[in-house]
C-alpha cells in the first residue's frame, strides 16, 4: 500500500490515547495498519470489525435510521471508532485518555486524503 496511506494512519497514532488505526476492506481484509499499541491478530480484528459494521447496518435498515456513517463503540477503558469510506472501513482504537471529539474531527478531516491514497 502507499506510504501516503501509512503516513495518514501514523498521524492518528500521534493523537494522545490512540493505540492504532487501520483500513479494513468490507471483505474483511486488512488493507493497511499502524497498530503499535495492539497485539491481537489483525485478521481476526478485521473479521470482527466487518461483522459488527454489517450487523449495525442491518439494524439501521430495519429501523429505517438512514445510512450508517460513523460508528462509536465505547468500552470501560477503550473506544473504537469505525468510519465508512466506501469500499473500506477506517478503524481507530483508543483508550480513555483520548479526546473523542479530536479523533472524530481528524477522521472527518482525513477521510478524503485516505480515499485518495487508496
Amino acid at each position: 500500500m502507499s506510504s501516503a496511506l501509512r503516513s495518514i494512519l501514523s498521524d492518528f497514532t500521534r493523537i494522545e490515547g490512540v493505540n492504532g488505526a487501520c483500513i479494513i476492506s468490507k471483505d474483511g481484509f486488512v488493507v493497511e495498519h499502524v497498530m503499535p499499541g495492539i497485539t491481537m491478530d489483525l485478521d481476526a480484528l478485521a473479521a470482527m470489525i466487518v461483522t459488527i459494521y454489517g450487523a449495525s447496518g442491518r439494524l439501521s435498515e430495519e429501523l429505517k435510521l438512514g445510512d450508517l456513517d460513523l460508528m462509536t463503540l465505547e468500552y470501560l477503558n477503550n473506544i473504537v471508532l469505525i468510519e465508512d469510506l466506501g469500499d473500506v472501513l477506517l478503524t481507530v482504537i483508543a483508550d480513555r485518555r483520548a479526546i473523542l471529539g479530536r479523533i472524530r474531527y481528524e477522521i472527518k478531516r482525513q477521510k478524503d486524503r485516505i480515499k485518495a491514497a487508496l
